[in-house]
């Protein structure tokens, strides 16, 4: 099964504690997505403590079942989230591909494929979505992204 890491890069002046704040409040809103797995990202703990692991400070693992629909609402979360926390950007990855998106990327049907392809689906998965109005982007900003480096 596919699993994505979302990875909020916030402004640099922002300390570790608002970051995992970002990051628990981002989780909650993604578990407002039906199908949709949430967690924090594990990595390998440093140094000699009792844990194995650790979390990724800002890092989330979002796993479960992506159809079309639940990659356009976990689209339309990221992008008001980062919106809504003036985060430089949110970065998606599956394996050694990701995408980037910030507060002004327009959800589409175009990243909603590029999402699916990230994931390793087929972009057919998007070939029924629903016509979403058009969000513009603020002057001066710009988002969206490609998958793959």
């Amino acid at each position: 099964m596919a699993e994505l890491l979302l990875s909020i890069q916030p402004r640099p002046s922002t300390p570790a504690e608002r970051v995992d704040e970002f990051a628990r409040q981002l989780a909650d809103d993604l578990r407002t997505v039906p199908g949709l797995r949430i967690a924090h990202a594990q990595s390998a703990a440093d140094g000699h403590g009792k844990s194995q692991q650790a979390w990724e400070l800002g890092m989330l693992a979002v796993g479960g079942l992506f159809s079309a629909a639940s990659l356009r609402a976990l689209a339309y979360v990221a992008v008001a989230y980062a919106d809504r926390v003036k985060a430089r950007s949110i970065t998606l990855r599956s394996g050694d591909n990701e995408l980037v998106i910030t507060g002004s990327t327009r959800v589409d049907a175009r990243l909603v494929t590029e999402l699916t392809q990230l994931i390793g689906g087929t972009p057919a998965a998007t070939a029924e979505l629903p016509a979403q109005p058009e969000r513009r982007p603020v002057a001066g900003q710009h988002g969206g992204g490609t998958a793959g480096n």
